[in-house]
């Protein structure tokens, strides 16, 4: 049994953690790391620190008698080192002598990664904790692995968007190659966009022998400063806080900053001793390790086992626990649910091949209690809003409004100050107010918050917002500059948004005129099994509306669940379906925009009111069938949508064009599907299908023209000669 150091710092008597708390068992045992012991130490030093739950880091600690880790590291690994890891949705991404694997949390298994083509030394990804929709897993899902140290034309970048289980490689963009030349890749670290995470990298290269971070999107629209960062490059590392979207912190061996925009501004963060003018960490002295918190809190231990602890903000500082020094470089620090400190250190067992973990907890609010010189009171009395830690989505043209209420302790000179990760995702605009007295006669101020995208906001140039049409994430933070660390308990107020598509939005079609309401069908028949059939010279299987292309009559099934009881038209009038938007249950508009319809089964006896030509389009106008040639697979579903288009078309919806569908003298039923093709209009794929009945139509004629010709001449001339031959008759008779 190795020997165990159980601690409890800053508790009080009674305390839950204290009840097994023993005294130190000293032990002459010594033994050397086994490749089984390195393995797990360099695990858990490379992810607790970043873990964003505490349950996530537990997890780690199962693997040190986990005989099936055992089992896989005699089998698979040589050495043993793990020079990276990433938590990636429930599962853990390593990188182990330049391989990588996935570690699954739940199952305990291993899983070779595919797709990697090369040895590798880091693996990136970001963790989206606020949310469980598909936006925020996408986030969770994303990996990215590279090897570090070489220059960034030479720099093997694999992307994975399952989880790290299958890699593709991704190139960087050519224009920072060539930018870059000079220097080498340290890191990558993702911003994704959830969908297109080739939006944004962020990027800390070697230049000139000296460490530097720099953020860059991948086409070179944005770029910031190039800070400085002191230490060897293999100590080099990027942290986002749990919970903390787009914040950042940067930290080598001999350097430490926080960002709280993507790393497109950062600040130092030193300690906050008064007349002190130092440098931070100090001469002789290296950073060891660093934790972050969901509630923006910050740990670093020290070389010489010193610890500091801060606070992530506008004016982020960080003090020293002076009475807390006994701490050993390979201890782990990481912050349990309650905002207490666990610190975390190996200890090695010989006999067994294990190893054991002993920790430490330290409760923050008594150890700042302590502090020499005392800290201040806090300057706020209250920071509230309900918005804090929610989820909120923003449609293109759509506003947010939030608000918050802020009251200052009296006499104190700070207010509120609202930031967002990304200003060129997200634009606001904050307004704060007096809002009454307090019954202790402070002044109560209500802070009001309005946001919206940036593209379209006009509230910078053209140039300094994004243009994807995919949106992305950006956290809003409402904190109060100059409250220091003595407000413990006055946490950052966050809400994270997404400017994307929200979930409740889609569109139907305007159900004013059913065949059911008009008797033309019953419910009950539709319910039926109710089929009919689709002559084959009509119809491409295809959509390409080719003519004699299907070899057979089509037979469809209606599905009254998916289609309720169909639009009812006239064949000769001219028609465009009404759509609606909705949201959340909710009326929102008239779909005022461009959308295009196909039929679902390849109908294509139907045309449009305005051609190419009455339109006077001056270049070739989209069409389905140019549309769906350009896909080895042809699929009106994926051909044509809001990301597909290029120039000209004769659109449906838009007023200005009068657009109409003509239907021929045919009775029939249609599946139409519509989809919204603007692309500025919203970031959702907003579609509908829906079945259209055509009525009044005559029977088709079942003589030919020309017999019919024939026989209706001979009746005439018979009628002719019999009158002409009664006449003459009729003449004789009187004679």
């Amino acid at each position: 049994m190795a020997i165990r150091y159980p601690m409890a710092v800053g508790l009080n008597k009674g305390h839950p953690v204290t009840k097994n708390v023993t005294k130190p068992k000293h032990s002459r045992r010594r033994g050397h790391l086994t490749k089984h012991t390195k393995f797990v130490r360099d695990m858990i030093r490379e992810v607790c620190g970043f873990a964003p739950y505490e349950r996530r880091a537990m997890e780690l600690l199962k693997v040190s008698k986990d005989k099936r880790a055992l089992k896989f590291i005699k089998k698979r690994v040589s050495v043993g080192r793990v020079t990276s890891a990433a938590f990636v949705s429930e599962g853990l991404v390593l990188v182990i002598d330049g391989k990588v694997y996935v570690y699954a949390l739940e199952d305990h298994t291993w899983t070779p990664a595919q797709g990697v083509g090369s040895l590798m030394t880091e693996v990136s990804s970001l963790q989206c904790c606020f949310s469980t929709e598909p936006p925020c897993t996408a986030v969770s899902s994303t990996v990215l692995v590279y090897n570090r140290g070489h220059p960034v034309q030479d720099t093997n970048v694999f992307l994975s968007s399952d989880g790290g289980f299958q890699f593709e490689r991704f190139a960087l963009p050519p224009t920072l190659q060539v930018r870059r030349r000079n220097g080498n890749l340290v890191n990558i670290l993702s911003k994704s966009s959830c969908f297109q995470i080739q939006m944004h990298c962020i990027l800390k290269v070697l230049m000139t022998c000296q460490s530097s971070f720099s953020y860059v999107t991948s086409d070179l629209n944005l770029q910031s400063d190039v800070f400085s960062l002191r230490g060897p490059l293999d100590r080099v590392h990027v942290v986002q806080p749990p919970g903390m979207t787009g914040h950042l912190v940067i930290w080598s061996l001999r350097s430490l900053f926080y960002s709280p925009n993507h790393g497109q501004f950062i600040l130092p963060l030193k300690p906050d001793v008064e007349g002190e003018s130092g440098v931070f960490p100090g001469p002789d002295v290296f950073l060891q390790q660093v934790a972050t918190s969901e509630n923006s809190e910050i740990a670093v231990l020290t070389s010489k086992g010193m610890l500091y602890y801060g606070r992530l903000s506008m004016d982020a500082v960080i003090v020293q626990m002076k009475n807390l020094t006994d701490f050993s470089e390979q201890a782990v620090l990481m912050f349990s649910s309650f905002g207490d400190l666990l610190v975390t250190q190996p200890i090695e067992d010989p006999s067994g091949g294990g190893v054991d973990f002993d920790h430490c907890l330290i409760v923050i609010q008594q150890q700042l209690s302590h502090l020499v010189p005392l800290l201040g009171t806090c300057p706020v009395e209250v920071l509230y809003g309900s918005f804090d830690r929610g989820v909120y989505y923003i449609d293109m043209g759509d506003h947010l409004y939030l608000s918050a209420v802020f009251i200052p302790a009296p006499l104190s000179q700070v207010f509120p100050l609202v930031t967002v990760t990304d200003p060129h995702l997200l634009a606001f605009q904050a307004v704060s107010k007096e809002d009454g007295i307090t019954s202790d006669g402070n002044t109560k101020y209500t802070l009001s918050i309005k946001l919206r995208q940036q593209r379209g906001a006009e509230m910078a140039c053209d140039s300094f917002h994004h243009s994807s049409l995919d949106g992305g994430i950006s956290t809003l933070t409402v904190d109060v500059v100059g409250k220091g660390i003595s407000c413990k308990d006055m946490l950052p107020l966050h809400a994270y948004i997404n400017v994307r598509c929200p979930p409740g939005k889609h569109i139907k079609v305007l159900r004013n005129v059913t065949a059911c309401t008009k008797g033309t069908f019953t419910q009950g028949l539709l319910q039926n099994n109710y089929s009919y059939t689709i002559s084959k010279n009509i119809y491409d299987p295809e959509h390409l509306r080719r003519q004699n292309s299907a070899e057979e009559d089509l037979h469809v099934t209606y599905s009254f669940v998916e289609h309720q009881c169909p639009l009812l038209v006239y064949y000769d009038a001219l028609w465009l379906p009404i759509l609606e938007l909705w949201d959340n249950g909710q009326f929102v508009e008239f779909v005022p925009v461009d959308f295009v319809l196909f039929e679902v089964h390849g109908m294509y006896n139907y045309d449009y009111l305005q051609s190419a030509g009455s339109a006077r389009c001056v270049s070739q106008p989209q069409t389905w069938p140019s549309m769906l040639a350009k896909q080895p697979q042809p699929d009106p579903h994926t051909a044509w949508t809001r990301k597909e288009v290029e120039g000209a078309a004769v659109p449906l919806g838009d007023p200005t064009w009068r657009n109409r569908i003509i239907f021929p003298n045919y009775n029939a039923f249609y599946i139409f599907k519509a989809i919204v093709v603007d692309p500025a209009y919203s970031f959702c794929e907003l579609s509908t299908t829906f079945s259209v009945y055509v009525y009044g139509a005559l029977p088709k004629e079942q003589i030919n023209s020309g017999i019919f010709l024939a026989i209706f001449l001979s009746i005439f001339v018979g009628l002719l000669l019999s009158g002409f031959f009664l006449l003459r008759h009729t003449a004789k008779h009187k004679a």
